[in-house]
Parts: C-alpha cells; structure tokens; sequence
C-alpha cells in the first residue's frame, strides 16, 4: 500500500513535469541544433532510422523507467519529492537502495534517454560532442546547486554520505552495498537531519533553467561559428 501511495502522490509527479516539459524540450532543441553540425560537417549516421529507432526508443524508455524508479524510491524512503522546488525536498537522508551505490543514480537514466534520443536523431555530433558536455553540466549543478541544500538540511550525516558515496560511477563496495541492502552511513554517525526548509532554495531551480539557457546558446553559438 506504500508503494501504491508513492506511486500515485502527485508530488512525485509534478517533478517528472518539470523534465517533460523543461529538459526533454531543451534536449530535443540542442539534438536539432546537432544535426546541423552533421549536416555541415557530413557526419550524420548512414544507419536507417528504422534500425536506429528500436535502440534509441529502447535507451529512453530504459533511462524513464530508472528515473521513474529512483524518484520513487526517494520520494517514499525520505519524506519528500526529488525536487525541492515542489515540495522542499526529502525530510530524511536516505542512504540505501540505489542512493547506497551512488550519489545520484537519477543522472544514469537520463544519460541513457539523452543518448538514446541522440541515436534516433542519428546525430554523431551530439553524441560525441554535446552528451559530454551535459554530463559535465549535471555534475556541476547536482554537486554545487543541490547538494548544498543537502549540506544545509542533513549537516554532518551528510557530509559521511558524501566521503562514501561517489556523485555518479558506483564503486563495488556499493554495488555489495544495496545487493546486502545495507545502508551507506554507518549506525553510529549522528542524526541531525533538519526538517526545515533551507533558504534560497528556489535559486536551485532557476539555477538549473539558467544553466539550461546558457547551454542552448552555447551550442547555437558554435552552429553560427562553425557550422559553415
């Protein structure tokens, strides 16, 4: 019945709306502005779509579902939906299941979605080019907008969740970890997990869309460059 209520909470919802209707637009925006690249640069993939298709759809239904997964598994497991722009966050660490392996197992899901559109826009430039840059752009923002706010609401515990969870490659102790469904910290570390709601926590939020704006320019700015 747990389950069931995090399933249909409409907090965890509002959250996926977010990436519906901000990220996979702005994904879609930089896949297009890739292809031009291709087309000036004669790169494209000579794979049909029709090939293409089965594989890219596949990534990105594989990357919705683990997202959908992990979000749910934080939402029930630490009070709160993922995002701290809908509701204030999780009111409790959580530190098992996937969050025992990684940081933020939430980034691998969206790597395969990005991926898997790139492969159906049959785009080697975005692949290639924009995909890394995007990682690099989840750690920044994942590690300087909304870990602070984890730094503020959990304090200590956090910081011993941090020294032994990596942000994003899970290291085998991990793994063993969340198979032994062992939690990350350790009994004895404190527990001043705060309820409050940190301050300034919507520039989070607009943290991210800035990024985003900055990002879509950037890749614009190389077609006008570059793009011949």
């Amino acid at each position: 019945m747990a389950c069931i209520g995090a399933i249909r909470a409409p907090e965890l919802y509002r959250n996926f709306a977010i990436h519906l209707f901000i990220m996979l637009p702005a994904a879609l925006t930089m896949c297009w502005i890739a292809t031009k690249l291709d087309a000036a640069w004669h790169v494209s993939m000579q794979v049909p779509f029709a090939w293409r298709a089965p594989v890219g759809l596949g990534l990105i239904g594989a990357g919705g579902f683990w997202v959908w997964y992990v979000y749910g598994y934080l939402f029930l497991s630490g009070g709160g939906s993922p995002g701290t722009h809908v509701d204030g966050g999780p009111t409790a660490l959580v530190d098992t299941g996937p969050y025992t392996m990684i940081r933020h197992p939430s980034v691998l899901g969206k790597l395969a979605g990005v991926i898997g559109l790139g492969i159906c826009f049959g785009s080697k430039v975005f692949l290639v080019g924009f995909v890394p840059v995007l990682i690099v752009y989840s750690l920044v923002t994942n590690r300087y907008l909304q870990e602070r706010f984890c730094d503020a609401r959990f304090g200590p515990r956090y910081a011993i969740y941090r020294a032994r969870v990596p942000m994003l490659v899970p290291r085998p102790s991990g793994v063993l970890r969340w198979w032994n469904d062992q939690a990350a910290v350790p009994d004895g570390a404190p527990r001043e997990e705060l309820s409050a709601q940190p301050e300034g926590i919507a520039l989070e939020f607009r943290g991210y869309l800035v990024g985003l704006a900055l990002l879509i320019s950037m890749f614009a700015g190389v077609v006008w460059a570059f793009g011949g």
